[in-house]
């Protein structure tokens, strides 16, 4: 089954004509690859050769060097934060799945499928999705901005919010006070921000099809309900949709340099343990 030509529009809306990223191509079974990518043929090129028996995950950020990051220390921060084009912003929600783990251990691979498409559709994912819909209603009451929301076909969603390229001083720990929040604020419990370095991470591609649940990572109307969020993952059928690029960002862009401007200051007067500054004050006027 092959992807539409929708799906290709929306990859160069996402990604751009020309970039650096990187791509992991594989299966649970038999492994993953990375494989550099410079243009939206190159995704083509490895979709066609690969689709849909694989999976297929995308670095989450373009990346301003020549040097393929295939190539970089996935230990080492410095270059992804410093060559990342912060061009988004990413909320990923991750829903628990030890029982479900637990439960298939013995069962063959038809079993498998079986008690996780019903553990699926019977409501696995419902507290993610709640979350999801709570955290785009707070963006969108807080900012004026409607996020793009994607469920990754298994137990991930993500929310992205599109901006002008931030140029943060300190990012990872502005992003950081950002997303904890949105959490507080929200009062999610599946957002996770805490062990993800949101410069080196990579994302589920839209498109791609679980191996474990055959759904496909497709983007989702937030007002949905949950059973036709899943019902929409279950063919890789794509209609034209609006990723909500042009909407005005201002805002929050604005609030983001004051609090990366709040974290240089405290830097320059000595106070090094950013993890620990008390930055609540900045957002206290989007509280009310």
């Amino acid at each position: 089954m092959e992807l539409n030509d929708n799906w290709y529009t929306l990859y160069e809306a996402l990604y751009g004509t020309n970039f650096n990223r990187l791509m992991t191509v594989g299966t649970p079974t038999d492994g993953y690859e990375n494989y550099p990518l410079s243009t939206i043929n190159d995704i083509r090129e490895l979709i066609e050769e690969y689709y849909p028996k694989n999976e297929f995950y995308i670095s989450l950020y373009d990346f301003n060097s020549k040097d393929p990051i295939i190539s970089w220390d996935r230990l080492d921060n410095a270059k992804y934060e410093k060559y990342a084009k912060k061009d988004c912003i990413l909320f990923r929600f991750k829903q628990n799945t030890d029982i479900i783990r637990e439960e298939i251990v013995d069962l063959t691979t038809i079993e498998q499928f079986m008690f996780i498409r019903r553990s699926i559709n019977l409501g696995n994912n419902k507290s993610m999705i709640k979350d999801m819909k709570n955290v785009s209603e707070s963006i969108e009451k807080l900012f004026n901005i409607k996020p793009l929301a994607i469920f990754n076909g298994y137990s991930e969603g993500y929310l992205y919010i599109f901006t002008d390229e931030l140029k943060l001083k300190n990012p990872t720990i502005t992003f950081y006070y950002f997303y904890k929040f949105i959490e507080n604020y929200a009062d999610t419990v599946t957002l996770k921000y805490l062990n993800i370095d949101p410069f080196s991470q990579i994302v589920t591609m839209p498109g791609s099809e679980n191996n474990y649940s055959r759904l496909y990572a497709k983007p989702f109307d937030i007002t949905d309900s949950y059973p036709a969020i899943i019902k929409n993952s279950e063919n890789n059928i794509l209609e034209s949709i609006d990723l909500g690029k042009d909407q005005d960002t201002h805002a929050l862009e604005s609030l983001l340099k004051t609090v990366d401007d709040e974290i240089s200051k405290r830097k320059s007067e000595g106070n090094t343990n950013a993890w620990n500054y008390d930055l609540d004050k900045l957002f206290n006027e989007r509280r009310e």
